[in-house]
């Protein structure tokens, strides 16, 4: 029996009114609704019950009962759908019967649409009766702020927001424990949709530090996460950092992200690599301090391994020493103390033996000269590009149409392009 049935006697009761006053009986009850309400008894019982009563009283409680639920009229939209009047028949129909022209239209008109698809189900669904598909996918399409809202709500829709995919798909740490009150510039955004869907603050003070960051962890721990870009930046390291970077450490999953950017210096920087999962971080952006032997330790993660680009924006020095661990990416953008003619060398032997090797620019002062440049590795007179106002020379690459556009100025730069 429906749970409607159940609950809402009085729902049988407005029913039957609206059947009696139809000049029906007890066996010319319409019998779909008959064996839905499944009281043969009650409803003849109730049926022979109203042929006695005084028909003004009765139909004054009637609409009173339905002043006070609309739910009441169900029954009868259902039987008139079955009976197939149209809606506005129905409708006319119902407030003659129990005379008042106060019914919901709105609810009338979905209950009447909702029988008429085939649908005779009499329960009013919830949003938590709906399939976790259906909620997931719902919940998918809400910005950032909108599902930290629904969080809220409810322990069952935090546990709901813990298994679909979170709408944000770039963080932006800015941290400045310099500051008196210690602050944190926290942004969290979906960059393939509307402004609106930005979402920022700023916290001082170590509680509120503390908040921000458990806030991330809840966002984190989600193993659905995809991040176009994880950026970090410290003013100065500090412990909460560390502890941070602890807790990531401790998920049961890698958080995936294209792109990660930090100011980390070696170690940190390290571990920091370590909480990305392999083969879905594709570009590091570098701003912290690195020694040869961080780049070492670097070059043995699968993170490093699979990545497509590197960025370095501060000086890696004894460059030479670790030019070996770029050579699988197909872009690279360093700072160096200083170069020698064998490193470039190299570096010309990378494009040659690795075609998806695109780019690969290093910012140094301390290099060959132009022309020994050009000599060694036997480039072509300079061209000029007005378009775009820089100089360069060529290179044809052996055994294919590309070939290198070369620039030498504050930086040596190495560009892979197609002949037409």
């Amino acid at each position: 029996m429906s749970e409607f049935i159940k609950n809402n006697p009085s729902a049988i009761e407005v029913f039957i009114f609206y059947e009696k006053e139809k000049k029906s009986n007890g066996e010319k009850l319409n019998k779909k609704i008959w064996n839905l309400i499944g009281k043969d008894d009650e409803l003849t019982r109730l049926f022979d019950k109203m042929t006695i009563e005084d028909e003004e009283v009765k139909r004054k409680e009637i609409r009173q009962l339905v002043a006070e639920n609309q739910d009441n009229l169900r029954l009868c939209i259902l039987s008139d759908v079955i009976d197939k009047k149209s809606m506005s028949q129905s409708v006319l129909n119902i407030a003659k019967i129990i005379g008042t022209f106060e019914i919901d239209c709105q609810d009338f008109e979905f209950w009447f649409n909702r029988f008429s698809s085939g649908n005779h189900d009499l329960d009013q669904k919830t949003f938590s009766d709906l399939p976790l598909l259906i909620v997931g996918n719902i919940v998918e399409n809400l910005d950032f702020r909108a599902q930290m809202r629904l969080r809220e709500v409810s322990h069952g829709f935090g546990n709901i927001m813990d298994q679909v995919k979170p709408s944000a798909d770039r963080i932006y740490f800015n941290t400045d424990y310099t500051s008196p009150q210690n602050t944190l510039n926290l942004s969290i955004c979906n960059s393939k949709a509307d402004s609106d869907r930005f979402w920022q603050r700023i916290y001082d003070g170590e509680d509120n530090l503390k908040e921000a960051f458990d806030g991330v962890m809840i966002l984190l721990s989600n193993p659905r996460l995809r991040l176009e870009c994880f950026q970090w930046f410290d003013k100065q390291p500090s412990e909460m950092s560390v502890q941070f970077i602890d807790r990531i450490k401790s998920l049961n999953h890698k958080i995936e992200s294209k792109n990660l950017e930090s100011n980390f210096n070696g170690d940190l920087m390290i571990d920091f690599v370590k909480t990305m999962k392999p083969g879905s971080l594709e570009q590091f952006v570098f701003h912290g301090k690195f020694e040869p032997i961080h780049i070492d330790r670097l070059a043995q993660l699968d993170q490093w391994k699979k990545a497509k680009a590197v960025i370095f924006n501060v000086i890696v020095y004894d460059f030479s020493r670790c030019l070996h661990h770029f050579q699988h990416f197909e872009a690279v953008f360093v700072k160096a103390e200083s170069i020698s003619m064998e490193d470039l060398l190299f570096v010309k032997k990378l494009f040659i033996q690795n075609d998806k090797l695109k780019s690969f620019a290093i910012v140094v002062p301390n290099k060959p000269t132009e022309s020994e440049i050009v000599e060694a590795l036997g480039l072509s007179e300079l061209y000029y590009n007005e378009e775009e106002g820089y100089s360069f020379r060529l290179y044809d690459i052996p055994g294919s149409n590309d070939y290198l556009e070369v620039c030498i100025e504050f930086a040596i730069s190495f560009a892979r392009e197609t002949s037409d």
